[in-house]
């Protein structure tokens, strides 16, 4: 499992649910879009620093979005065990 997919899936899957843009979250935690963009498709890792500015972006705490990234991570694994039996 791509833990940098996990996180951004988290990332993009907060960032729609409230229904806010790219440009708006990079821009409000002070991160280049392109950079932002690529952590969402899980091409780039965050340090600690701007995954915190992201999340205060989102309005999410540390915890809510461990609670996620858990969740995501079990569904990737459901879902390449799920392939791997067909």
């Amino acid at each position: 499992m791509d833990e940098s997919k996990v996180i951004g899936n988290a990332i993009r899957t907060i960032r729609r649910e409230k229904e806010l843009s790219q440009f708006s979250v990079a821009q409000r935690s002070g991160i280049n879009l392109s950079y932002y963009c690529k952590l969402e498709r899980g091409e780039a890792n965050p340090s600690i620093r701007k995954l915190h500015a992201i999340l205060r972006a989102l309005g999410v705490s540390p915890v809510q979005f461990c609670e996620l990234v858990v969740l995501e991570s079990e569904y990737l694994l459901v879902s390449a065990d799920s392939r791997i039996a067909s």
